[in-house]
């Protein structure tokens, strides 16, 4: 069972990977930055059984979405965000969250956002479970269940093929 506690709020994660994203050059727009903070979350939540951030992803027309933190840096400047960043602080001087987004942006982080968003949708992936459901409605949350699942598959098998 997946515990409901969570470690940091979901646009301080957002802002971070986006002032790494910044510092290592990669281009990054709003669609980008939710679909690496949807793969942080689905990493962090496979690895420790809980969630990364207060808000949980929902499925949307382009994939899983963190609405909170889209509607709060849609009308910000994602360049003008660094490391330096007050707010961004903590999680800068936690060692196991930026290895996270270390392995988040070193794996992903030089996709583009369309190309993330056709790896969201891919056949039996949470973002397609939650969206073929019954009664299912645009918005939905994606549950923990189907991305803790699926993160772990994808682990296992980054595991694998290193053996």
């Amino acid at each position: 069972m997946i515990d409901d506690t969570y470690k940091y709020d979901s646009v301080t994660v957002a802002k971070y990977i986006v002032a790494l994203a910044n510092e290592k050059r990669y281009v990054i727009n709003m669609t980008k930055i939710q679909k690496l903070l949807y793969i942080a979350y689905g990493t962090y939540l496979a690895i420790t059984g809980e969630r990364l951030t207060d808000e949980h992803p929902q499925a949307w027309p382009y994939g899983p979405v963190f609405p909170k933190t889209r509607n709060k840096l849609l009308k910000v400047n994602l360049y003008d965000i660094n490391l330096s960043d007050d707010s961004i602080e903590e999680i800068g001087r936690n060692e196991e969250m930026k290895s996270l987004v270390d392995i988040v942006l070193s794996t992903y982080g030089d996709k583009n956002a369309t190309t993330l968003s056709e790896w969201s949708h891919q056949l039996g992936s949470p973002w397609d479970k939650t969206v073929n459901t019954n009664d299912f409605k645009w918005g939905d949350r994606i549950p923990d269940k189907y991305i803790s699942e699926y993160f772990n598959s994808i682990i296992e098998k980054d595991n694998d093929s290193k053996e």
